[in-house]
């Protein structure tokens, strides 16, 4: 009896490693897609809980306070591991609560965006108090100016995109904040 010799398997092989790498591409790509979102996220709630931190050592009796808390903010910002870049400002102000608070953003510092917004909460007269909401964002779009563009360009396959996130009107938004009351 005779046995097939190798180069009659050649063509097998090179079938089963072309769909093997394919899906092993589609694996390796998609946990790197999703990771650097998923760290621009957790870095950003990181930075702004540092930042709301950091605005708790500012003497509210200076006349100049809501300049110094953005100072403060934009220091511990510009402080973080992310470059300029994938940092971003201008958040929407937090929605309407119980409290009806009046949000405006923060001054920008430095020439660096606004990272916030601030309300003053006055439902009790005889002790009114700041709340300060701290947020950090960056686009994360298929298209778009290059600060607004993902950082892995996404895949689409088949109908499929990788990365799917979710979207805001249209448009992909990773955003970290944090609300402290001071």
């Amino acid at each position: 009896m005779k046995r097939p010799g190798k180069s009659s398997q050649q063509g097998a092989v090179a079938i089963e490693f072309a769909m093997l790498f394919a899906v092993f591409f589609v694996v390796v790509y998609g946990i790197i897609a999703y990771s650097i979102p998923m760290l621009l996220l957790l870095t950003f709630k990181q930075v702004s809980a540092d930042a709301a931190r950091a605005t708790l050592q500012v003497d509210p009796a200076n006349a100049a306070y809501i300049q110094l808390i953005s100072r403060e903010v934009t220091a511990v910002v510009q402080r973080s591991w992310l470059p300029e870049s994938w940092r971003g400002g201008h958040c929407p102000a937090p929605e309407q609560d119980a409290a009806g608070l009046n949000w405006s953003p923060l001054p920008g510092h430095a020439g660096q965006p606004s990272y916030g917004n601030i309300a003053l909460d006055n439902r009790d007269p005889a002790a009114p108090r700041y709340v300060l909401h701290v947020c950090l964002q960056r686009g994360y779009n298929h298209d778009g100016p290059s600060g607004q563009r993902a950082i892995v360009p996404t895949l689409r396959l088949l109908g499929i995109t990788i990365p799917s996130l979710p979207e805001d009107d249209g448009e992909v938004v990773i955003r970290g904040a944090t609300t402290v009351t001071l």
